[in-house]
């Protein structure tokens, strides 16, 4: 079960590569990874009043991450943004899962931004399990 403080991590993980992407990017990628990076972390400080709200105890935020491979060049970078996009899409739709009324839509709609988002960058729309 995806709680609000796992994808509060996932978010602060997304600022983080949306940092490394946009150091690799340029023009108009460049400022996509900025925008996304600016969207995240409007999630990441939503995420964070819900769970102080509900009296949820995030854990720390590391000072770094370190990424799944080395990002070195745009196509590493658009390869981290469109990954870090997929798995927040997945728990997003997890915590949409486990909301409940205008939280459920809300949750469920940036699960969808965020699968767009994984798309654009990689060019690949994944076929989900039934649609085929």
């Amino acid at each position: 079960m995806t709680d609000v403080t796992t994808v509060l991590a996932g978010e602060d993980a997304a600022v983080y590569a949306y940092g490394l992407s946009a150091a690799r990017l340029a023009g108009a990628e460049r400022s996509a990874a900025l925008d996304a990076m600016a969207t995240h972390r409007t999630q990441r400080d939503r995420l964070a009043a819900r769970a102080a709200a509900s009296g949820a105890s995030p854990s720390p935020v590391p000072a770094a991450y370190d990424p799944p491979f080395p990002v070195v060049d745009a196509r590493s970078a658009r390869r981290l943004a469109a990954l870090v996009e997929d798995r927040l899409a997945g728990q997003w739709a997890a915590l949409a899962a486990t909301s409940t009324g205008q939280q459920r839509l809300a949750d469920a709609l940036v699960a969808e931004a965020c699968a767009a988002r994984s798309v654009t960058w990689s060019g690949v729309a994944p076929v989900w399990s039934g649609s085929a």
